[in-house]
This record gives C-alpha cells, sequence and structure tokens, in this order.
C-alpha cells in the first residue's frame, strides 16, 4: 500500500512542510519513497508516500506528472490489467517513459478522461490534478478496498489515504460527529461513506469525485455498482463450478503480478487453501505460504492443517510463531486506525503481518470468502 494526500484551493494550497508533515504520518505506508509536487500558481499541492509494487526503479516515483505537466497524479493500490490498459493506448499512439501501472492511469485519464475508470480493474485510490481543466479528479476502487477521505472547506478541498494525515493540518477542523459516533456504538465502527470528524466523508466504494478550484464545488458519482440479478436460466452445477473455477484463477492470477516476493496466508481452512491451489496453479515456481502458529492453544493453532495444504500443493511453506499480545499493543492500533473501531481481529491481523512483512512484500488470503459464499 502506498499513502496518498492533496490539498487544492482557490488561493493557496498548504505550505510545503505542511504538506510533507501530512505524508509523512503515512511513513509506513509507504516506506520506500516520498514525493511532493506544487503546481506553479501554488494552489494545489500532492504528496505521496511509496509502497513499489511495480517498478521498483525510480521511474515509479510519485506524484507523477505527464510529458506535458498538464496532470499530475497520487496512486495507492495496483491496477491488475495495467499491461492490457497500456497495449490499447500504445495501439492509440500512446508512449510510455516507465513500466508503472500509475502511468497508465494518467495516460488513460488523458485517452478517456473520467471515463477511464470503466476500463481498469484493480484495488485502487487516487487523486489526479488536471491544470487545463482546473479540477481535481478522485476515484476509489469497485470494493473499496483502498481508503480516501476527503473534506471539503471553504475555499478549500483535501483529501488523504488517512485521517490523521488530514489531522496533521494545525488549522484542520477537530469536531465530532455525533450521528457517527451513534452508529459506532451500536455496530463497532463507522460505516459507509460517515467519518468520525465532522465535515469529512470517505469517498465511497465504485464512487468518482470532482472538484472544481474556480467554482470551489465537488460533484460525485457512482462509476460502478453491483450488478442486479439477471434472468433466470437452467444452467447445470457442472458450468457453475467451471465458471467459478475460471473466476477465481484469473483473479489469483491477476493479483500474483508483482516485481517483489508475493505470498499467501495459509489457515488450511476452505477459503485460504483454495487461493493457494489458484496461486500454485498459476505460478511458475512454488507459492510461499505462511501460517502463524500460537503454541498452547490447542484447537486455535491452524498450523497442522495448513502444513497438509502445503505438502499437498508443494508450497514453500513456513510456520511463523505468534509473539504474545498485551494491552500496550492497543494504542498504536488505536492511532492506525485513526476511527474507533471495536473488531478484536485487529490484534492477530498486526501480529500477522508484522510477522509476514519480514519474508513477503504482498500477502494474499481468503478474508472475504464467507461474505461471497453466505458463510
Amino acid at each position: 500500500m502506498c499513502g496518498v494526500v492533496g490539498v487544492g484551493s482557490k488561493t493557496l494550497a498548504a505550505q510545503n512542510d505542511v504538506l510533507m508533515h501530512m505524508c509523512d504520518t503515512m511513513s509506513h505506508r509507504g516506506p520506500d519513497d516520498a514525493g511532493l509536487w506544487v503546481s506553479k500558481d501554488g494552489c494545489v499541492a500532492l504528496a505521496h508516500r511509496r509502497l513499489a509494487i511495480i517498478d521498483l526503479s525510480p521511474g515509479g516515483h510519485q506524484p507523477m506528472t505527464d510529458e506535458k505537466g498538464d496532470l499530475c497524479i497520487v496512486f495507492n493500490g495496483e491496477i491488475y490489467n495495467y499491461r492490457e490498459v497500456r497495449g490499447a493506448l500504445e495501439e492509440a499512439g500512446f508512449r510510455f517513459k516507465t513500466a508503472s501501472d500509475t502511468e497508465v492511469i494518467l495516460t488513460a485519464y488523458r485517452a478517456w478522461g473520467v471515463d477511464c475508470l470503466a476500463k481498469l480493474n484493480g484495488m485502487f485510490a487516487f487523486g489526479l490534478y488536471d491544470r487545463v481543466r482546473q479540477r481535481m479528479f478522485l476515484a476509489r476502487d469497485r470494493a473499496g478496498e483502498k481508503p480516501l477521505f476527503f473534506a471539503h472547506l471553504p475555499g478549500r478541498f483535501m483529501f488523504a489515504s488517512e485521517l490523521k494525515a488530514l489531522m496533521a493540518d494545525p488549522t484542520f477542523p477537530r469536531e465530532l460527529d455525533l450521528t457517527s459516533l451513534q452508529y459506532f456504538l451500536a455496530y463497532g465502527y463507522v460505516p459507509g461513506e460517515m467519518c468520525i470528524l465532522k465535515g469529512v466523508h470517505k469517498l465511497g466504494q465504485g464512487q468518482a469525485l470532482l472538484y472544481d478550484l474556480t467554482a470551489d464545488s465537488i460533484q460525485r458519482w457512482h462509476y460502478w455498482d453491483l450488478p442486479l440479478p439477471g434472468p433466470q436460466t437452467a444452467i447445470s452445477l457442472a458450468d457453475l463450478e467451471s465458471e467459478l473455477e475460471s473466476l477465481l484463477l484469473d483473479s489469483v492470477r491477476l493479483r500474483m503480478i508483482a516485481d517483489v516476493p508475493v505470498g499467501v496466508l495459509l489457515s488450511g481452512g476452505i477459503d485460504s487453501s483454495l487461493i493457494t491451489a489458484m496461486a500454485a496453479r498459476v505460478s511458475a515456481t512454488p507459492v510461499k505460504t505462511f501460517t502463524i502458529s500460537f503454541p498452547g492453544h490447542g484447537a486455535y493453532d491452524e498450523g497442522p492443517y495448513a502444513k497438509m495444504v502445503a505438502e499437498h500443493f508443494g508450497t514453500e511453506h513456513m510456520e511463523l510463531v505468534a509473539e504474545p499480545a498485551s494491552v500496550k499493543l492497543l494504542p498504536d492500533l488505536a492511532r492506525q486506525y485513526d476511527e474507533p473501531m471495536a473488531d478484536s481481529s485487529m490484534v492477530p491481523t498486526y501480529l500477522v503481518s508484522r510477522l509476514v512483512r519480514q519474508h513477503a512484500t504482498v500477502a494474499l488470503g481468503g478474508d472475504g470468502g464467507d461474505e461471497l459464499f453466505g458463510g
């Protein structure tokens, strides 16, 4: 993941040192590189913290501008079909200077404007400044995997990957949104596009936004919605199984495209075992799998099941021992999540991620399987 932040104003954007401080609050999201870009008139500023996944060279540095200097982008995520989109753009006469998916988004916007979103398959959140049209263009992926907070204040627009980045601006208002607080007390989290701070919103999944600097106005819309069920047709169980297998295989194949080590979080359960099976089929080398063991916790130790799956698929398996958790973790987690969160799974997730990061930069998992397949 990466961290993005941006400010746009009719007069002057944030001071450079303030913007970099905002960006550096998200250094955990991007330890590999950092960058700052300010428009010539000083009205727009973009900053970025980079975790390099595709094109590890300096060519992938952000913020990234086009060759004319009319466009500038900060991008968090990965475009899985960037090679196909790049090929279509090259056929249309566009040329590229880097091998990054970031430049593909930038060029796709030059070619198709805001309609470029229909061409992108991935997990992403980005902010793009269009100097000619005097507007900022924000978008978030269809499933809402990558976060994006924004606030529209009088004469000023701000966005960031995390709430703490916005709060690093000393002039940013800090007032609790009482309705969001009520939702948190009811559900244990702040849902949808709401935010615990008044005046701040999350860009929704499958949403895009335009901020017009001249008019100081925003336009927000859904560029994608979950499709409605089609007409009922007679399809055999075998055909449905074949289609599901094809979709899973393609999904895992796309997510394994990276210029850094990729692994699979393998618990031995149905979902992560399916991911491992698909990864083993599309990978030319043994897949790296990781299991976290909890010694002394018998029924909660998934190590033996994961080992069986790893042996079956011939993976390069590693069993990592989870360190004991203590309440000392909670302040760090509270600072990380920004908004209040009552899901206790954040503790083992944090411990797992910290262990696996020592061996792989990208890790696939089976999260979401229960939601997609009805538990």
